[in-house]
C-alpha cells in the first residue's frame, strides 16, 4: 500500500505538517510547537486527534460554552463536525489526526482570541 504523502501546514514557527488521503479520508501527521496553535476553525466532517508525543488541549466551543479538552497520550480525541476548536500545546507536541472526509476549514473568529494572543497559527 502507497499513500502520496504531502507537506502540509508546515511553518517554521507553527511546525511541519504531512498529510495523505487514504480510503477518501484527509489525515495528517503535525509537529506543533510551544507558543504556536492549531485550528481556530470549523470542519463540515468530524476531526480524531490521536497525541504522539507532548502535553497539549484541544478547546471546543458547544452550547456557547468553550470546553478545555486535555489530550492523552494514546486516547483518540473526537472533534464533532460544526463545533468550533483550537488545538494549544504546553510543549512542542506530535499528532496523528485525520478526518471524516477531506479537509476544509472554516475560521473561527472571536471565540478564542485570547488562546491566540501572543501566540503564532498556520494563517500567520
Amino acid at each position: 500500500m502507497e499513500f502520496e504523502i504531502k507537506e502540509w501546514a508546515s511553518t517554521e514557527k507553527v511546525g511541519n505538517a504531512y498529510s495523505f488521503i487514504h480510503h477518501g479520508k484527509f489525515h495528517g501527521v503535525l509537529e506543533t510547537k510551544v507558543g504556536a496553535y492549531r485550528g481556530n476553525h470549523v470542519h463540515p466532517f468530524d476531526q480524531y486527534t490521536l497525541l504522539l508525543k507532548g502535553k497539549a488541549s484541544n478547546y471546543i466551543y458547544v452550547d456557547g460554552e468553550r470546553v478545555e479538552e486535555r489530550l492523552e497520550f494514546g486516547k483518540v480525541a473526537v472533534v464533532p463536525a460544526g463545533v468550533p476548536h483550537i488545538l494549544v500545546p504546553e510543549e512542542e507536541i506530535f499528532t496523528f489526526e485525520w478526518w471524516d472526509g477531506d479537509f476544509i476549514a472554516d475560521e473561527c473568529e472571536g471565540i478564542f482570541d485570547d488562546l491566540t494572543e501572543d501566540r503564532v497559527g498556520p494563517l500567520d
